[in-house]
Order: C-alpha cells, then sequence, then structure tokens
C-alpha cells in the first residue's frame, strides 16, 4: 500500500511547491493533469515536477472534462483519444505508477447507446493499454453498481483495473460496499479516499462525511495485492486532516 495526495491542476500551474510540502508530510502525488496542464507544461517541465516528488510515488489522473472514451461522435472520440495519449506521455516522464481514467459512464447518456458506446470505449483503453505498460485505473463515478467496470476489466489487459472511488460510490451506488469488492477484488489499483453527505462531491476530509469508512477499511484488509491509496481532498490542510483520520482508525498496515 502506497499513499499519493492530490495535487489539483491549477495547483500544478501556480503552486508546484505543494509537491514538496505534500513529499515533506511523507506522501507522494497524484497530478491532476486537466487540459490546462498538458497545454501549458513542457515534457521538460514535467521532469522538474517528477524531481519535486523525490523518491516517493507518483500516479496520474488524466484528463476528463468535455471527454468520452465512448463518444459516438468520431471528432470527440479522436479528441478524447489524443488527450489520453498526451496524459500517458506526460505519466512516463513522471515514471507514473498509475494513470486514473474516467470511463465517461453515465446511465442516462450511455444507456439508450450502450453496446456501441462500449465497444468504443472498450477499443479506447485498449490502445491506451498498448502504449502504456504500467498500471490503468479505471474510476467509477456515476455508477450505480460495479457491473460496468467488471465487463471492463474482464475484456482488457491485466494492467488494467479499478480505482474505487469511495466518495463517488457514497453518492451514486446503489449496492452494498461489500459487493464493489466482491466483484472487483484483485483489479483494483487505487482507491480515492474522501468524504461527502451523500448529497453532492463535496471532497471532505475522511470522517466528516457519511462514509462508511470501517466497514471500506474491513473490504480493504481482505485484499491480497499492493494498492495505491490517494487522500483526493482539495487543499493541503485538509488532506493532512484526511492522513490523521487514516493515521487513527487504520491498524492493519503501518500509515
Amino acid at each position: 500500500m502506497k499513499l499519493v495526495a492530490h495535487v489539483p491542476g491549477r495547483e500544478i500551474l501556480e503552486n508546484p511547491q505543494l509537491i514538496e510540502r505534500f513529499t515533506e508530510a511523507g506522501l507522494g502525488v497524484e497530478l491532476q493533469l486537466t487540459a490546462q496542464v498538458l497545454d501549458s507544461l513542457t515534457l521538460k517541465e514535467f521532469g522538474k515536477l517528477k524531481k519535486l516528488a523525490g523518491e516517493l510515488p507518483v500516479t496520474v489522473h488524466a484528463p476528463f472534462i468535455d471527454l468520452n472514451p465512448g463518444a459516438l461522435d468520431p471528432y470527440i472520440l479522436k479528441a478524447t483519444r489524443d488527450r489520453f495519449f498526451e496524459a500517458v506521455t506526460a505519466a512516463k516522464v513522471l515514471s507514473a505508477e498509475v494513470i486514473v481514467f474516467h470511463t465517461g459512464y453515465h446511465p442516462q447518456r450511455a444507456d439508450p447507446f450502450y453496446r456501441s458506446w462500449f465497444e468504443r470505449a472498450l477499443e479506447t483503453f485498449r490502445e491506451v493499454s498498448s502504449i502504456w505498460n504500467g498500471k490503468i485505473a479505471l474510476e467509477n463515478v456515476f455508477d450505480k453498481n460495479p457491473k460496468n467496470l467488471k465487463k471492463f476489466v474482464k475484456n482488457l489487459p491485466e494492467n488494467v483495473g479499478v480505482c474505487l472511488d469511495v466518495g463517488h460510490m457514497n453518492l451514486f451506488s446503489e449496492v452494498p460496499v461489500s459487493l464493489w469488492f466482491e466483484m472487483l477484488g484483485n483489479r483494483i489499483y487505487e482507491f480515492h479516499l474522501h468524504d461527502n453527505l451523500g448529497i453532492q462531491d463535496s471532497h471532505l476530509p475522511m470522517g466528516l462525511g457519511t462514509v462508511n469508512y470501517p466497514e471500506v477499511f474491513a473490504q480493504m484488509e481482505k485484499l491480497k495485492q499492493e494498492y495505491i491509496l490517494n487522500l483526493e481532498n482539495k487543499s493541503y490542510d485538509d488532506v493532512i486532516k484526511s492522513l490523521d483520520y487514516l493515521r487513527r482508525n487504520t491498524e492493519w498496515r503501518e500509515i
């Protein structure tokens, strides 16, 4: 198990020293590669970000705003794949351990065309996995259950797994926490840890919302594989609050 902290795209551009603040706290970083970040930084500058992280783990979150890996419109599909390929190039310079992607799945938008949408999204992630040898983690967002993610990993190479976002699960899941672990099990490569009140995706520090973290921790303890824990809060202070919560409420691993 490795710990990283979320670094928003705006902080990468305006306050890259935040990376050093996290490393001083013993945390690696997950860098949010927004379109603005990818358009603004050169590969040399991504190399400088890697140096700021030192020997601690780096992961990246690929862009997702306006993108759709299974888009039926070929222009949008091409733009999505181009952005994803740019993120992979940056991830290579950063020596990232995992790249997190949104699948683009939204029940109301994808379900009427699900078969066509899924086949296009599947091909998108096949192409990504063909140029990236590290781990890829597909994140749940609006998913009501794990079936869609299970279908993805069943049809993709072993390096493609799941990023289980616990906050999103609290907002949208219609099934028990245990079922997500039961169905996805050893293909969970990363967790996004944050909290909310079940109303909006507020990214509160852990323990300040309604996420059933005791149940989440109990399920995580059963996993055999290594995974990344990303404290996905929006500020340094909130990340440190989540880190403190982890230290006070987990015993199965040293944190």
